[in-house]
């Protein structure tokens, strides 16, 4: 049966030469509710940890001296062992932790699920959850509306561990109680009930960009693109052409789904000249 591989991936920091520290995993068997295998390893790395990303982890240099280096740690063999287009690879803004293992060597052969590129298909920001209004699409912001402490402990002691954000067996643990979420609302939304086709259509909703409803930064910040398209299309053009030079640039900064909307947007116009 086909496995879902649910990891997060602590590192030295996030600039090119930065390498992986802390791996985390939880791994489940669909149709199988008792097959579980836990991955919580630190793993020492040449690269010194940056002061930015001792400060979110809380990893420090003493604290990985004497681990092993990442190829000989657990979660390597396992994620190795399990390549294949069977299985799923899922993670919270997935590019960035597949981009970290692709710097160890890996090559992915894995259906890929990136529950936030899923998240941002099936939340709109502004939406209603339990009573408070969705401003991201942040794992940590979605911990905090969806679930209580109650519940992490109690999904916590299945596996023998502490939850605390941004550490990598922690997040995991918030990352499985989110999927199931987004596995239901999968379901609910385009009325499907196999769970095998439900983790295809996120692997297609990984796929795909999703429009962006809110601009969250600059002088427009909080309103609607469509407000902005009506009082000030001038920034407008010029957020796209902006976005189209990091694409053009490969610069880590491109928005790919505020690209697809911008995109949208000018040929839309073109439409009414």
């Amino acid at each position: 049966m086909a496995k879902l591989v649910i990891f997060d991936t602590e590192t030295t920091g996030l600039e090119k030469e930065d390498k992986i520290i802390q791996v985390g995993a939880i791994v489940v068997e669909l149709g199988n509710p008792n097959y579980i295998e836990k991955y919580d390893e630190l793993c020492s790395s040449q690269i010194d940890i940056k002061i930015e990303a001792m400060s979110v982890h809380g990893i420090r240099d003493i604290d990985i001296k004497n681990k092993p280096s990442y190829k000989d740690t657990k979660f390597k063999a396992m994620l190795d062992n399990l390549n294949s287009s069977e299985n799923y690879l899922i993670a919270h803004n997935l590019d960035f932790d597949l981009n970290m293992l692709k710097k160890e060597g890996f090559e992915n052969r894995y259906k890929l699920i990136d529950t936030l590129q899923c998240a941002k298909h099936l939340y709109q920001i502004g939406e209603e959850i339990n009573g408070y209004k969705l401003p991201n699409h942040k794992l940590q912001t979605f911990r905090y509306m969806m679930f209580n402490q109650d519940e992490e402990n109690k999904e916590a002691n299945k596996y023998g561990v502490e939850i605390k954000a941004h550490d990598a067996i922690g997040d995991v643990v918030i990352l499985k109680m989110f999927l199931r979420k987004l596995i239901f609302k999968v379901k609910e939304k385009f009325k499907i009930n196999d769970f095998i086709e439900i983790c295809d259509k996120m692997v297609e909703l990984t796929k795909e960009p999703a429009e962006v409803k809110f601009i969250n930064f600059g002088k427009h910040n909080g309103k609607t693109i469509s407000e902005i398209e009506s009082i000030d299309p001038s920034w407008l053009d010029w957020l796209f052409k902006e976005q189209q030079k990091q694409k053009d640039n490969n610069d880590p900064k491109f928005n790919r789904d505020l690209y697809y909307t911008l995109d949208k947007i000018l040929k839309a116009r073109s439409l009414f000249k």
